[in-house]
């Protein structure tokens, strides 16, 4: 299903929760490059980094593009309310380096 928003999530956009709040911005879009994989399939999951807090200096939230519910031309929708975020999502996967 996350296959639809891959290529519509960008650095710059806003990440919103599912109420409309904005969480923070999008930094960067962390992609496994499938072609080198030898399977077609991303072996990791795709993750979207982003910076909260004011002009970004919050904490950063490693967001994975699974929990995308929707996306337009300026923000990205998660299908939480902010509150209920996974905890896994303010650090980094332990596999972040092997994506682009």
């Amino acid at each position: 299903m996350a296959e639809r928003y891959i290529g519509r999530i960008l650095p710059g956009q806003d990440l919103c929760d599912i109420n409309g709040d904005k969480v923070g911005t999008i930094a960067h879009v962390y992609r496994e490059d499938v072609s080198m994989a030898g399977t077609g399939q991303p072996a990791h999951e795709e993750v979207i980094e982003v910076k909260t807090g004011l002009f970004g200096l919050g904490q950063k939230l490693y967001v994975p593009v699974d929990a995308v519910d929707d996306t337009t031309e300026s923000a990205v929708f998660v299908a939480k309310p902010q509150e209920q975020f996974d905890d896994a999502w303010h650090r980094p996967p332990d596999y972040l380096d092997r994506l682009n």
